[in-house]
């Protein structure tokens, strides 16, 4: 992909090992009628945007990988009231979690900023067969095309060019933070995973140190604003997972989810009766 604007040839330079593919250039071209000038136009529009949109974006998270973990970020970046996109792939690890709450699966005719305007959250959970390296880069294009996000999260284990990305957050004025994963960091079998323990208040000795690796990894989302010192982020996000308040907003948007879902197939069925 060759932008005309020299500047955002960066964008395919952030991944050591490849550029953007021919599958993704497509892709964008079905997405965007044009990338640059949206791109540009986000560029523009974000000196004088109000909001103030948190983008996480985190690499596909396959079974037994302790980077589940960083599932809850929104919710517990929300709690903080932050309004905040989460895309990751909806693998089956996403889904043996998500599905005890709402039916992710079901195609949603949802408009992001609703949901934003509603609840601060959207999960962004994509069924592509776009390889790890293009879902990442096709993250971080939808990302910088809103103009309304300040600050971006890449959740990863691709090898990233530290300065290439540095100078893409300078153009793009707007902040950038690698957060490192390690796919062999194991756990349990995701599909074992007991929300009750995880998210309340009683937990055996495994969910205590599960718990406490889960605060650990999200606390690192609140050290990058450097809001809290690393002891107390870690508190902090230990505290949400013993006070249900990262339950509590799962369930409400869940519950949001399924019922503009519902509602949906409702019209749908209404069109089809004579």
């Amino acid at each position: 992909m060759v932008f005309i604007t020299e500047k955002l040839n960066i964008i395919s330079e952030i991944v050591e090992t490849q550029k953007i593919s021919e599958q993704l250039q497509y892709l964008l071209e079905q997405h965007y009628v044009n990338l640059e000038a949206t791109l540009l136009r986000a560029k523009v529009l974000r000196e004088f945007s109000t909001a103030k949109v948190q983008y996480i974006v985190q690499s596909p998270i396959q079974n037994k990988q302790l980077n589940i973990a960083f599932l809850f970020a929104p919710f517990i970046l929300a709690n903080l009231n932050k309004t905040v996109i989460y895309q990751s792939k909806a693998t089956s690890s996403v889904l043996n979690i998500l599905n005890h709450y709402y039916q992710v699966e079901q195609k949603q005719n949802l408009k992001v900023d609703e949901v934003l305007s509603a609840l601060n959250i959207f999960l962004d959970l994509s069924q592509t067969d776009l390889s790890d390296i293009d879902f990442l880069y096709f993250s971080l294009i939808k990302a910088l095309c809103r103009a309304d996000v300040s600050q971006i999260f890449l959740i990863t284990d691709l090898n990233i060019n530290l300065d290439r990305l540095h100078d893409l957050a300078q153009f793009f004025k707007v902040r950038i933070h690698i957060i490192e994963t390690n796919s062999q960091d194991k756990m349990i079998d995701i599909s074992q995973l007991n929300m009750r323990k995880l998210v309340f208040k009683n937990k055996d000795d495994e969910y205590v140190a599960l718990c406490e690796q889960f605060s650990q990894l999200n606390a690192k989302l609140l050290w990058c604003d450097h809001s809290y010192s690393q002891e107390q982020a870690i508190h902090l996000v230990e505290d949400m997972f013993y006070t249900e308040h990262i339950y509590e907003k799962l369930s409400v948007y869940a519950e949001y989810m399924q019922t503009r879902l519902q509602h949906n197939k409702a019209l749908t069925h209404a069109a089809f009766l004579p």
